[in-house]
């Protein structure tokens, strides 16, 4: 088994690098920025055409694009009017048809090579900011259509669980937040549509704006804004450490960080598990080797259901407080609600604070967590889960560690995730 680990890591690594030499992602590019963080970080291709004036007008002038707006504002505006507060009809008002999805692709793929807005805006934004890292190797017409689609599907999945409360991914912790059948929640699903629809201004009349705005909607109705709490981190939470780093020789170090993954609890009364102390146990006795300089706790409002309390801020206080940790020698990711997104926002924190990409760090779990990690269950859940391996899981050095190499594909979103994308 260790050397197949080695044999994959190899091949991996050098894919790894071949990829990144390649890519236009660039770690000190200047991303657009909507007046939603949770826009941001779910439809970023949404904020990017917002945010590119000429291309807005392309789009809004575009008669197919028109029709898919003016259409959708009609039906909305028709279901408002129903007395008896069926919200379904509603609902699939909002949602894009097969129909509507395959004619923006089509349009988006000829314009990707004759507009040059479209085009600009893949190679001078969408690319070199990482978040649709997963299709860079895409010509430019398929990687704005697997984009768009990617942005369609989520958009549609999110109405069905915030707006109808069908069941999503992880029901049990990232469902609607109320019963769906009480009149008072009907009200409400009518009553923001229509102040959208009728009285606030809409930014732009793109094909996705009524879409858009329902769903930020529906995800701020539901207390589920998960995605933008504690940020920017950059410059809140993990400040310290991010200035701290730039003084860290890592070539005195075997690893570049020590990330240590929760174990939420499942009451509002334990912020902390006797796992999830244990993990932390296991992750300072890494450090305390010096095996690496940084340490990142990973864990969000996931568990139990709306959680008040981030497991990694519980993580960092007790790192803190009990094992004397230096503030500026943690990294904190707030926002991970599974294994597989533990993984991911780790390697875009190494990635946001500079830390070095080609050098590897450990992963510190408890045996029974640590064992699933190095498991193929993990990596093909990856597969299925997020569409690609966030790190090469490679050599384990004890029964609660293995190494992982970072790979850059975990930049891409995942809007799927709506919570953590």
């Amino acid at each position: 088994m260790k050397n197949l680990y080695l044999l994959v890591f190899a091949i991996g690594f050098i894919n790894t690098i071949t990829a990144q030499n390649t890519t236009n992602f660039n770690p000190h590019f200047k991303a657009s920025i909507s007046s939603s963080k949770v826009q941001d970080k779910n439809f970023y291709l949404f904020t990017a055409i917002q945010n590119t004036p000429s291309l807005v007008s392309f789009l809004e002038e575009n008669e197919k694009l028109e029709h898919i707006f003016k259409n959708k504002k009609e039906s909305i505006t028709a279901n408002l009017k129903h007395k008896n507060l069926e919200i379904k009809p509603l609902i699939e008002a909002y949602k894009f048809s097969d129909k509507d999805i395959k004619t923006v692709s089509s349009i988006l793929s000829k314009a990707a090579n004759s507009n040059k807005a479209l085009k600009e805006l893949i190679s001078k934004n969408l690319r070199p900011s990482g978040n649709y890292e997963n299709f860079k190797s895409l010509e430019n017409a398929e990687y704005i259509t697997a984009t768009w689609e990617l942005c369609a599907k989520a958009i549609n999945q999110a109405l069905s669980v915030y707006g109808l409360g069908e069941k999503g991914r992880y029901h049990t912790i990232d469902s609607v937040s109320y019963n769906v059948n009480e009149k008072d929640y009907k009200g409400a699903i009518f009553m923001w549509s229509d102040m959208l629809m009728h009285k606030k201004e809409a930014p732009t009349q793109l094909f996705f704006q009524p879409s858009l705005d329902y769903t930020l909607a529906l995800l701020y109705m539901n207390h589920r804004d998960e995605a933008a709490r504690y940020e920017p981190l950059i410059t809140r939470e993990n400040k310290k450490t991010i200035a701290a780093i730039t003084q860290i020789n890592f070539d005195d170090y075997l690893y570049s960080n020590i990330l240590i993954l929760g174990n939420g609890p499942e009451n509002n009364k334990d912020v902390l598990t006797a796992l999830g102390k244990l993990n932390l146990q296991l992750g300072v006795i890494e450090f305390q080797k010096k095996n690496a300089p940084i340490i990142i706790v990973s864990g969000g409002h996931a568990h139990p259901f709306r959680a008040p309390f981030a497991e990694a801020i519980e993580m960092k206080k007790e790192l803190i407080n009990r094992y004397h940790i230096p503030e500026n020698r943690i990294l904190i990711d707030p926002h991970a609600r599974h294994t597989t997104t533990n993984l991911r926002n780790a390697v875009r924190l190494i990635v946001n604070s500079d830390m070095p990409f080609d050098k590897l760090g450990l992963v510190v779990t408890n045996n029974g967590h640590s064992d699933y990690v190095g498991d193929d269950r993990f990596i093909n859940r990856c597969k299925k889960e997020l569409g690609y391996i966030p790190a090469f899981i490679l050599k384990r050095t004890n029964s609660t560690t293995v190494e992982y190499q970072p790979r850059i594909e975990s930049l891409h979103q995942n809007p799927l995730d709506p919570l953590d994308p």
